[in-house]
């Protein structure tokens, strides 16, 4: 198959080319979206979700893994903004942030939960 274009005019090309022209928060976004390709920390959204708030060792219980493991992932979150913690003695406990970036993923996980249970 070959292009026989550009079809659209100069003018359109340029002022497509401007609005995708990566800025800052284009970049944030991309940066926010990479961090859900990883399966663990697409189930600790899923669970902070679910649960509103959870100390990392729980964490680390339910998924099965390490707490090593889960606080480097929760450090991800965090540098995004995406998660907080309060401190209560020795524990930490996570919940998530209102960063808009969590309603999209909300969202996402809601219609593949939905999916799931068709």
């Amino acid at each position: 198959m070959r292009c026989v274009g550009p079809t659209f005019s100069p003018d359109d090309l340029a002022a497509l080319r401007e609005d995708y022209t990566f800025t800052p928060a284009l970049d944030e976004l991309s940066d926010g979206l990479s961090l859900f390709g990883h399966p663990t920390r697409l189930k600790i959204f899923g669970l902070l979700d679910q649960t509103e708030q959870m100390c990392v060792c729980d964490l680390a219980e339910v998924l099965d893994i390490t707490v090593s493991a889960v606080s480097q992932n929760l450090a991800k979150l965090r540098a995004q903004r995406l998660v907080k913690y309060r401190r209560e003695a020795q524990t930490l406990y996570y919940t998530l942030t209102d960063h808009p970036l969590n309603a999209v993923i909300r969202a996402a996980l809601e219609d593949a939960r939905a999916q799931v249970a068709e």
